[in-house]
């Protein structure tokens, strides 16, 4: 049973699925395993920020008030995984301290108990925790362990084809030189721009004078640091709209913002 929720996963992976509709069907499948528990997939960023990723038997509202909750030793059972970086096991919500700011979302709901696990990276580091909540006061039996072992390295790679993915998506839409967005990422902004109000954005297109002279004088390193610094000052004058280098010298600012525009009126 537990090979057929890999195979379907791992194949979802391969496939390139997207990444919550992934961990929606873990869930499912996890659930259809085990069909007293409701499962759910939590991200956690860089700066330890709870993101819900998956929870399909889960209400959406209940779902939706996770979505900021920094991890730390008492914020719930997966905040506290994740801080952790160990499993956690809460077998009675409405008693625990580590649920005291959140169990007013739970109780009303029948949620009783929750064990939390935590996804970790290669490095070590929490990027997201996968939990088995309960409508009883109890903890995981044997055979639910292994489920959730399973489940979690599962998680784990859809995780880390994730961050390679969005990796990769950064380099092909990010000019090295400068680091702001490049030509590709200026052609997509432009594609999704509504031409259907006049006046609803504006487009500037700014190149550098000489700077083929400042090359043959001084070399191209220094022509390197003009043009970055040139961006860095285009983009922090525009922001918070966005700044692309499109080629060589030539940067371009889409104005979107409505003190952007009302600057220009």
């Amino acid at each position: 049973m537990v090979l057929t929720l890999q195979n379907i996963i791992l194949e979802m992976i391969a496939k390139g699925d997207p990444l919550a509709d992934t961990a929606t069907r873990l869930c499912l499948e996890a659930e259809k395993l085990v069909p007293t528990v409701i499962c759910s997939v939590l991200t956690v960023d860089s700066a330890g920020i709870i993101h819900p990723l998956a929870g399909p038997s889960l209400p959406s509202d209940y779902s939706a008030a996770l979505e900021g909750i920094k991890m730390g030793p008492t914020a719930g059972s997966c905040g506290t995984a994740a801080y952790l970086r160990s499993g956690v096991t809460v077998i009675d919500i409405e008693a625990d301290s580590r649920w005291a700011d959140y169990r007013h979302l739970a109780l009303p709901i029948g949620l009783r108990a929750c064990w939390s696990s935590p996804i970790l990276d290669a490095a070590g580091e929490p990027v997201g925790t996968f939990a088995f909540y309960y409508r009883e006061c109890r903890g995981p039996t044997e055979d639910e362990r292994e489920i959730v072992r399973q489940c979690v390295h599962l998680c784990a790679i859809a995780l880390d084809r994730e961050r390679r993915m969005r990796a990769h998506r950064q380099r092909a839409f990010t000019d090295a030189l400068s680091g702001l967005p490049n030509r590709a990422a200026f052609n997509a902004a432009l594609g999704a721009l509504d031409c259907g109000t006049p006046g609803d954005w504006a487009l500037f297109v700014i190149d550098l004078d000489n700077l083929k002279v400042i090359n043959d004088t001084f070399g191209h390193y220094a022509g390197d640091c003009l043009l970055k610094v040139a961006g860095q000052r285009i983009a922090a004058a525009v922001a918070p709209n966005p700044t692309f280098r499109i080629g060589g010298d030539e940067f371009a600012a889409v104005l979107q913002s409505a003190e952007a525009l009302a600057d220009l009126h």
